[in-house]
């Protein structure tokens, strides 16, 4: 009894021993690299975000004691654990059995039961891989949980962020521009003139008009029909007005931008049409939201009446329209031309080009030119034009804003894609380990398996059916979850903003591509050297 116990504490206190020789390399290196991250870190935001932050004083890393003594102890204490329930199960099991590793794997034929159409379906290849991610349990749970995590940070901190630009765009506006000069005084042919100044790369020449339609109240958008709840509409013999915003792009403007949204101008086309902008974005101010709505449920191909709307003295100054035009919705979008913005609450934004602005009739005197300029070096571009000293025109320069809510918006990105790269990384290490230890341990498995007939060919399909088994259980245990997380954070930013709850497609393709690409290697990788090894040697082998 003595020498079996004593046996028992001589492995028990071997394995704690390796835990914490593990723990001894493992910790230090931990915090230095640590320490070393942060640093670098801060250098970076110091040099790139310290204008766009307003900082006075710079980031600069600062060595706590007791946070160092504390981040060790959670580690030691961790490792412990890790280590000690192995040890104690290790200490239980005999010489002989452990050398044998009978006890790794115990099996029913329960658990091990697979579905005959796999069989059927995809070969008795897949069937073999099937059992054996089902019989090896223990690490097949360690596997799925690692990418799970894996694919659950990656979404919804991808889902996060994504939002968060969102909203700042939301509350700031979409700027696609540089510079804006405007003008009630000058020509259009004198305005474009200052597009020819030196590093301007795009321009184009806009005129406004804000006229009118009219629609009965089953046509009006449902938030403005909840608004004449509230509020009174301005009403003509039934129908309601509803204001329009025209916004006239230059010739070749506006047929770069039809290109670019794939609307298709015929010859002479361009007169009568125009380009409706679907989307809006205004303060809710009885629920002090920030919406982001469709602007009205109109399709392409519909007409539309603009009208002025004028007092008629003679019937005691009720509101009458004035027709003036008419127009068709060539197309229905969300992008923005150069120099379009979002428009608010209860106004359509067409989009029509010069032609169209002109054959309008009864718009007034000269409108409101100005003229939108990108530019490789706004700053000198703007100083060249008010250099110049004429008083006719205002310039405004955007750069500046719109690169600090860049600033801003890569300043989160960095410790939130940090966060994930340092949690996927861990992650990772996990599946690779615990894949690798699973298939060097079946190394007597794979040689029966080739003794019995099994071809190369087969082996490979074997081993890809697991990849994909391990793929499929990760991403059916890791899509569900960060689609729930996805739409608690929507829910929580919907008290602020509103707007429609859109997966990130595209993020999800990549989680899906990356999964099954990190379980693919590490699984060929890990079978590599077993696939060179002496069929013989293989079913020798009892231990590794």
């Amino acid at each position: 009894a003595f020498k079996c116990r004593s046996y028992e504490k001589q492995k028990r206190d071997s394995v704690l021993f390796e835990g914490f020789v593990i723990g001894a390399i493992s910790i230090p290196i931990g915090i230095i690299s640590g320490l070393l991250g942060i640093y670098v870190t801060f250098m970076y935001i110091n040099t790139s975000f310290s204008e766009t932050l307003g900082l006075t004083e710079e980031f600069r890393v600062v060595v706590t004691p007791a946070l160092l003594v504390l981040s060790s102890v959670i580690s030691f204490v961790t490792i412990l654990i890790s280590a000690y329930i192995p040890a104690r199960r290790a200490s239980r099991i005999s010489a002989i059995d452990a050398i044998r590793q009978i006890e790794d794997i115990k099996l029913s034929r329960k658990k091990v039961k697979t579905s005959k159409l796999v069989r059927k379906i995809f070969g008795l290849e897949a069937e073999i891989g099937l059992k054996n991610v089902k019989r090896n349990k223990k690490r097949y749970i360690a596997t799925v949980f690692s990418l799970v995590v894996s694919i659950v940070l990656f979404l919804t901190m991808s889902f996060f962020t994504a939002n968060m630009k969102k909203s700042i765009m939301i509350t700031q506006g979409n700027i696609n521009f540089d510079i804006v000069i405007t003008s009630n005084q000058l020509s259009n042919e004198k305005l474009q003139s200052f597009a020819s100044f030196d590093y301007v790369t795009d321009w184009t020449i806009s005129e406004e008009l804000l006229v009118e339609t009219l629609f009965d109240y089953e046509e009006l958008p449902s938030y403005y029909q909840e608004s004449l709840e509230i509020y009174d509409g301005r009403n003509v013999k039934d129908q309601y007005l509803f204001s329009v915003l025209l916004t006239s792009l230059d010739e070749e403007s506006f047929r770069n931008y039809a290109e670019e949204i794939g609307m298709n101008l015929k010859e002479g086309e361009e007169e009568q049409t125009a380009v409706l902008i679907d989307k809006i974005n205004y303060i809710d101010h009885d629920t002090n939201k920030f919406v982001e709505a469709k602007a009205h449920d109109m399709k392409a191909g519909e007409e539309i009446l603009l009208y002025n709307s004028v007092n008629d003295e003679e019937e005691d100054n009720e509101l009458r329209a004035e027709y003036l035009s008419s127009l068709t919705i060539g197309k229905i979008t969300t992008e923005l031309p150069t120099g379009g913005q979002f428009l608010s609450y209860g106004v359509l934004n067409l989009i029509i080009s010069e032609k169209a602005f002109e054959q309008i009739p009864n718009k007034g005197e000269s409108q409101n030119l100005s003229l939108y300029l990108n530019s490789s070096n706004p700053k000198e571009t703007q100083e060249a034009i008010e250099n110049i000293g004429d008083t006719r025109i205002h310039v405004y320069n955007l750069e500046e804003d719109r690169h600090q809510l860049e600033q801003i918006i890569s300043f989160m990105s960095i410790f939130t894609y940090g966060f994930i790269i340092l949690i996927s990384l861990i992650a990772i290490a996990n599946i690779i380990n615990t894949i690798s230890t699973s298939i060097t341990l079946r190394t007597k498995e794979f040689g029966m398996l080739r003794s019995v007939g099994m071809t190369p060919k087969g082996f490979n399909k074997m081993v890809n059916y697991e990849s994909i088994f391990y793929g499929i259980k990760s991403l059916g245990y890791g899509l569900p979850i960060s689609i729930l997380i996805m739409y608690g954070m929507y829910r929580s930013l919907h008290y602020t903003f509103s707007y429609q709850f859109e997966l990130p497609w595209m993020s999800i393709l990549f989680v899906i591509f990356m999964i099954f690409l990190i379980v693919g290697i590490t699984m060929f990788y890990s079978t590599r050297k077993i696939k060179k090894q002496n069929i013989i040697e293989s079913l020798k082998q009892e231990n590794i």
